[in-house]
């Protein structure tokens, strides 16, 4: 594991000015931009849903679990991918005397770390518009509910591991973009034909994030106990893409 900290510091070299740092950017800017000027123009129809500023972040999180993430992790991690393909990196990267498998947990790391970053920015955006929507009386925002926040970014953090590690080794198997994306939007609507079957639903990759719809349902909390059977899968996902990668007689990029 020693090898890994050179590894993942040039993955962090190679993300920066690319695609992939693009859309980690522009995910949850795009999406909170968008929303913030729907709530600012709804006039008096959020004023069933108070208090408004709870009901602002419930939306977002909502919005960026089920389909917003699942989305910029595909496109990302394709990117990622393509962009060694492009630049056939792997013929030059091989010869170096570090394991495969540390290779390809570098990468793994360098797409989760993306999209680290974009949850950070969401945090960051989150507050900051709802502070421009308090501005609208019609919206009776109230104050920040701190605590959700910090709750809703702490499982959304956990929740998008899963899928990080899926859409890593997925990209690495098929260069498709539209494979990508479809699999990322079947699986969050799989998750929503599934809530409240079979606990098994922890264990795909989109379990927890389909499952924060609930907080519309505010008698009842967070998913917390689907977090560690996700964890798993996250860890099962990453261990079947390191042995495939390292099992490969050429390089896959």
């Amino acid at each position: 594991m020693s090898s890994l900290g050179p590894l993942f510091r040039a993955e962090r070299v190679k993300l920066r000015k690319s695609w992939p740092l693009l859309t980690a950017i522009l995910a949850p800017v795009c999406q909170a931009g968008f929303l913030g000027i729907l709530f600012w123009f709804s006039g008096t129809r959020f004023q069933l849903f108070r208090p408004g500023f709870r009901f602002w972040l419930e939306v977002n999180y909502l919005a960026w679990n089920l389909l917003v993430m699942p989305i910029a992790a595909a496109l990302l991690c394709a990117l990622s991918w393509d962009q060694e393909r492009e630049a056939r990196a792997w013929n030059l990267l091989l010869l170096q005397p570090w394991p495969r498998s540390a290779h390809y947990l570098a990468k793994v790391l360098g797409h989760l770390s993306l999209l680290v970053l974009a949850q950070a920015l969401l945090l960051l955006l989150l507050p900051a518009i709802g502070w421009i929507l308090q501005r609208q009386p019609d919206l009776r925002m109230g104050p920040l509910p701190l605590a959700v926040l910090l709750r809703f970014a702490g499982y959304s953090c956990l929740a998008l591991a899963a899928v990080a590690a899926f859409q890593t080794w997925l990209s690495m198997r098929i260069s498709s973009f539209w494979v990508a994306l479809a699999l990322a939007l079947a699986g969050s609507w799989g998750t929503l034909r599934c809530l409240g079957g079979s606990p098994l639903i922890q264990f795909l990759p989109w379990g927890p994030a389909g499952s924060m719809v609930i907080v519309l349902e505010r008698w009842r909390g967070l998913p917390w106990g689907y977090l560690p059977g996700n964890l798993l899968s996250a860890a099962a996902l990453v261990a079947l893409g390191s042995l495939d990668f390292v099992r490969s007689r050429e390089p896959r990029a």
